[in-house]
């Protein structure tokens, strides 16, 4: 009897970590929602507006912006990259997700707020997609796992790349003779 407690209390623990590495869910509009205010004294609200377009201009390799208003100094565009699923162990599965990237500015800082994630597998094509929460409920566990760790260390080199460009600014390279 205390062998099968113990075993229930650790399957118990595994499945509530499982479920603390999930995605992030707002808790207002129940979607997979990354939201965060960087303090940025060092420089002024209209510089901080240049450098959020600029910068989603060069990361993204666009021209325009889904939202691009200097009155509320918002910039916004979507993008998307791809997720690879593994299904009976041998088998992949080429997805892709997008997202909308949202960059706000106030004197002294900027929030970006990355949500609206859709998701489709590419052979499928675009027509098939759904909301990445709707996808992500119908996934099996070793998919949902992959799914996490890909859109997690996606959205990570995003976040780390924006706050490094806004903080030093456009530093040119060989490449931008």
């Amino acid at each position: 009897m205390r062998y099968l407690i113990g075993l229930v209390a650790v399957l118990g623990f595994s499945i509530l970590s499982q479920a603390q590495s999930a995605l992030p869910i707002d808790a207002t509009t129940n979607k997979v929602t990354w939201q965060e205010t960087v303090p940025l004294d060092s420089i002024s609200r209209d510089d901080m507006f240049d450098r959020c377009k600029r910068w989603l201009a060069h990361y993204y390799k666009i021209e325009s912006f889904t939202v691009d208003s200097k009155v509320s100094y918002t910039v916004a565009t979507n993008a998307s990259f791809n997720v690879n699923l593994t299904y009976d162990f041998k088998y992949k599965s080429q997805n892709n997700v997008s997202y909308t990237i949202t960059l706000n500015q106030k004197e002294g800082k900027y929030r970006v707020t990355i949500t609206d994630f859709m998701f489709y597998k590419t052979a499928s094509g675009v027509k098939t997609q759904i909301p990445l929460e709707q996808a992500y409920a119908k996934m099996t566990s070793q998919n949902k796992g992959e799914t996490t760790t890909q859109v997690k260390a996606e959205i990570d080199k995003v976040l780390a790349d924006l706050k490094l460009f806004m903080e030093k600014g456009f530093v040119k390279t060989e490449e931008d003779w």
